[in-house]
């Protein structure tokens, strides 16, 4: 049973996202998912003159083909599964308008976004597209660049409401891409960094050596040699290229909120949108526009770093510079 207080927030994210009356909203959920507002959706998509459907698939990393003529008609789609089909690339490129919602009714809560999240975003989205090298350093030794330009940048803002816009209620933080074979460098992923998916603090170092834009060697204790295993595990040379990069604008995220709950209850968006992260990751580039695939993403945000685009400084020991990223 959801709050008058959950309920108004779902009215004042769905507005974010531009529900029209007379919209096709379709909210899509997983037989295996909690999908836990399922209900509350589709209520408010009608309060707010929407045409509501909810739609469940076995698996939504492979949709059925009787799901398509739906999805294909929806003008906004609530996405509780966090499908990874390529197919919700594909309706974002013919101006769907995605938003995923995972995290626990608490959590949206605390981290309700405002039109200012997206105009902070936006501002740092376009110091992006302008720029043409990315350097990235900390104290703990983090010292790497890559090249800008030939991939685009995505960023969340927490509502979809631009025509194709993917997004996620909660978050605000802006990504790229490198150019493919430009990383140089290296990356230490230093006690209370978090690992994702395995959400997990780090507890001792892990240095990673990037070569031509992938991870050559990775350096440390008992974390690193973990996290090599897991990535040799995969017997697929593409985990190890470094995939997107950016840092966290959220307001309202807290770095410390994976020690509160139990790993099976969130997603992760408090770590990866916290407020001066630096968001390291590494698997394919799809999203960027490029033509990479791995069979395993992981988002790295790592705390004190220094963000710079063509040497202006963007974050400074995990402290937001610009102005009109600030908040």
């Amino acid at each position: 049973m959801f709050t008058a207080s959950h309920h108004a927030a779902w009215r004042h994210v769905l507005s974010l996202s531009r529900l029209r009356e007379g919209e096709n909203v379709i909210v899509l959920g997983a037989q295996a998912g909690r999908n836990q507002y399922k209900s509350i959706a589709v209520q408010v998509a009608r309060e707010l003159g929407g045409e509501p459907a909810y739609l469940e698939v076995e698996n939504p990393n492979r949709l059925p083909k009787s799901a398509i003529p739906a999805l294909r008609s929806a003008d906004l789609l609530i996405d509780l599964s966090h499908a990874h089909d390529p197919l919700i690339r594909q309706l974002g490129q013919d101006g769907v308008r995605t938003l995923t919602v995972l995290e626990p009714p608490e959590i949206l809560e605390r981290m309700l976004p405002q039109q200012s999240d997206k105009a902070r975003v936006d501002s740092a989205q376009k110091c992006i597209k302008a720029a043409r090298k990315m350097r990235v350093t900390s104290a703990a030794g983090t010292d790497f660049e890559v090249a800008l330009g030939e991939l685009k940048g995505n960023s969340q803002y927490g509502f979809a409401d631009d025509p194709g816009h993917w997004d996620q209620w909660p978050g605000a933080f802006v990504t790229t891409y490198s150019n493919d074979g430009s990383a140089q460098g290296q990356v230490v992923i230093d006690e209370g960094d978090i690992l994702f998916p395995q959400k997990e603090y780090v507890r001792s170092p892990i240095k990673l050596l990037i070569e031509d834009g992938y991870i050559k060697a990775i350096e440390g204790g008992v974390d690193a040699k973990l996290l090599k295993a897991t990535l040799e595990s995969y017997n697929n040379p593409e985990v190890f290229a470094v995939s997107h990069l950016g840092w966290g604008l959220s307001r309202n995220c807290r770095w410390d909120a994976l020690s509160y709950y139990n790993k099976q209850d969130v997603e992760g968006q408090d770590g990866r949108g916290f407020y001066g992260n630096f968001l390291f990751s590494t698997g394919p580039n799809l999203s960027g526009g490029g033509s990479r695939r791995a069979p395993l993403h992981l988002d790295i945000p790592l705390m004190g770093c220094s963000t710079f685009l063509d040497g202006v400084p963007m974050v400074v020991d995990g402290v937001v510079i610009p102005e009109d990223q600030r908040v």
